[in-house]
């Protein structure tokens, strides 16, 4: 996850988040035309200390698309897990991991699917399927 509720400027932020004081800040203030590049998985903060416009992009290439397909696929299953599978008569009193499970099995079996269809559909597009 690369994201928070935390505000660290927050006042009360060491009374809501009581584990942030173990964290370990880096800190850095970039100039006009200037970039940092987080790595992947690294919660990040900024702050503008003058009045400007900030871009944050997040890249999708062949190198990660994996990667970044994963971690949807796995917030996409948190996501049954949590909304449907746990709200099932038949479920309610499951241990966490037979709910997660079924989840994870369900979101690959969809990724599976898509896939599948894809590869038709192109192979349809391409004349060899009729």
């Amino acid at each position: 996850m690369n994201g928070s509720w935390l505000d660290p400027l927050d006042p009360d932020v060491f009374e809501k988040w009581p584990d942030v004081r173990r964290a370990t800040p880096y800190t850095a203030v970039v100039e006009r035309g200037e970039t940092i590049v987080a790595p992947k998985g690294w919660w990040h903060y900024a702050v503008s200390l003058d009045t400007s416009v900030t871009i944050m992009r997040n890249f999708y290439s062949t190198s990660n698309q994996w990667d970044l397909i994963q971690r949807k696929d796995s917030g996409l299953a948190s996501a049954i897990a949590t909304h449907v599978l746990r709200k099932q008569p038949k479920l309610k009193n499951q241990p966490d991991s037979v709910i997660n499970d079924i989840a994870t099995k369900t979101v690959h079996k969809l990724r599976e699917t898509f896939i599948e269809n894809r590869r038709k559909a192109a192979q349809q597009q391409s004349g060899y399927l009729k």
